[in-house]
Order: structure tokens, then C-alpha cells, then sequence
């Protein structure tokens, strides 16, 4: 009994003396997860003009705990091509911020348009050396209003910033792989990290 009691006094003694911002489990934070998709259009070859993508983006919190204030866009060029070595390669020519946007609300979609004239003109200055030194991307090949062809691929992302002042702009890759909340009857609050579209 006397064992006990002196278990059940160090027991109480420990737990007194647990300090709690020395625990190295922290808490977990609430957090939100994005859904873009493509809701009509696309970028045709020869016809630069009268190339547009419309698209939808949500912002989703299935925990209801959290609002997110606005948007930002980003965009991705990359492009096929054959190197000096005939290996087949793609060219990245990295990622520009194309917009920020107000949200609304939790689960509702904000909509909006991207040309070919706009990724154009984000990436106009750029450069890239695909084997014989830096060129620019866009060369004598590629004249106006044939500015994009088949070999080009373009990439949607995007960040929130909530009303928390937090920022939320990268993901884990079930969300990235668009594995949560996958199941059809939650078509509704699928997430996904981005959306890829090329050239017909």
C-alpha cells in the first residue's frame, strides 16, 4: 500500500511540474487546401489572339475555422524541344505572378480568364539556353499571333493568404496527387495544387 501511495505521489509530482511549452508535440493549426479547374476554352496554335482559358478556383475549409482574404496567381511556361545530344528535354522557363484577386467565400468559386497575349507578355523577356548559348523564348519562330505551339505547357498555382495573416501556398502531395476528399460523392470539395493545360 505504501508503494502505492509513493507511485501515485511521483505520478501527481511529474505532472505538476510538466511545463507545457516544452512539449515538442505542438498543436496542430487549422488550414485550407485549393480547387482549380479549367471551365472552358484553350490556347490554339496559329491563333494567339483568340486564345483563352477560363478558369474556377476555390478555397475550401472543411473545418469552417478559417477565411481567406485574397489570391494570388501564379503561372508556369515550360516547353518540349530536342537538345544538342538529340535527347528529348523540357525547357522551364520558370514561374511569374500573374494576379491577386479578392477571395469569396468558403467552397465558392471565383472565376476568372488567362490569354495567351497575358503569358506572352509575362514571359517576353525571357531567355534560355537550349544547348548553344542563351537565346530568347521567343524568337523568329515564334512570330506574332504564333506565339505558342503543341511543344508548349502552361501551369496554374496559386496562394491564399487568410484573414490570420497566414499564407498558404504549398501542400502536401495527397492534395497535390488530388487524393483528398477524392471520393466522387464529395465532388464538390475535391482539392487539387494545379492546373496544366497546353496548346491544340
Amino acid at each position: 500500500m505504501k508503494n502505492i501511495l509513493a507511485f501515485a505521489l511521483l505520478a501527481l509530482t511529474f505532472m505538476s511540474c510538466r511545463k507545457e511549452s516544452l512539449n515538442p508535440v505542438s498543436q496542430g493549426e487549422p488550414g485550407v487546401y485549393g480547387q482549380g479547374k479549367i471551365a472552358s476554352g484553350g490556347f490554339l496554335v496559329g491563333n494567339d489572339a483568340g486564345s483563352k482559358v477560363d478558369f474556377q478556383l476555390k478555397w475550401i475549409d472543411v473545418n469552417r475555422k478559417l477565411t481567406m482574404s485574397k489570391q494570388e496567381l501564379f503561372i508556369t511556361y515550360t516547353r518540349k524541344y530536342i537538345d544538342k545530344n538529340d535527347n528529348p528535354a523540357v525547357a522551364d522557363f520558370g514561374i511569374k505572378s500573374f494576379k491577386t484577386m479578392d477571395c469569396k467565400g468558403n467552397n465558392e468559386a471565383s472565376t476568372f480568364s488567362i490569354t495567351a497575349a497575358e503569358v506572352y507578355t509575362l514571359f517576353a523577356s525571357g531567355t534560355f539556353d537550349f544547348g548553344k548559348g542563351k537565346v530568347s523564348i521567343f524568337d523568329a519562330t515564334r512570330p506574332s499571333g504564333k506565339r505558342f505551339n503543341t511543344s508548349d505547357g502552361f501551369k496554374l498555382t496559386w496562394a491564399f493568404t487568410g484573414s490570420n495573416g497566414l499564407v498558404y501556398k504549398w501542400w502536401s502531395v495527397s492534395v497535390v496527387n488530388g487524393e483528398v476528399y477524392a471520393d466522387p460523392a464529395n465532388k464538390a470539395i475535391i482539392a487539387n495544387a494545379d492546373v496544366q493545360w497546353g496548346v491544340k
